[in-house]
């Protein structure tokens, strides 16, 4: 449990460091020539959470990814404190029991334009 701001913000630039400077993998099974975008972004955040110790409050990817090696998407990740970043998968590895593979990289914190009122 964090016990001040102070703390959270240490928490935040540990995870924001991490993420940026680190890539961890994933894997999945296959149920067709791509990986499901609902199945990509829980076992993004499964993976996530087990490298990090915090689970990101949400991933968006845009649609599937083909399970194809070197196949790319770039996903949005927004963690427990509001922060978006850009978050690439890679596509390593798809064998022939229909498992596929992948590396995750994660950018530096995105800077969100100001709303206007």
């Amino acid at each position: 449990m964090i016990s001040s701001p102070r703390s959270a913000l240490a928490l935040v630039a540990v995870l924001g460091s991490a993420l940026t400077l680190g890539a961890c993998g994933g894997s999945v099974s296959i149920g067709d020539q791509s990986i499901d975008q609902n199945e990509l972004e829980l076992e993004s955040s499964r993976t996530l959470e087990q490298q990090y110790g915090e689970k990101p409050a949400s991933i968006d990817c845009p649609e599937d990814l083909k399970a194809e090696v070197d196949a790319t998407e770039t996903c949005e990740l927004v963690d427990q404190q509001g922060n978006h970043y850009d978050m690439k998968v890679t596509v390593t590895s798809v064998d022939s029991d229909g498992n596929a593979k992948f590396n995750i990289k994660v950018g530096p914190i995105k800077q969100m334009g100001s709303v206007p009122q």
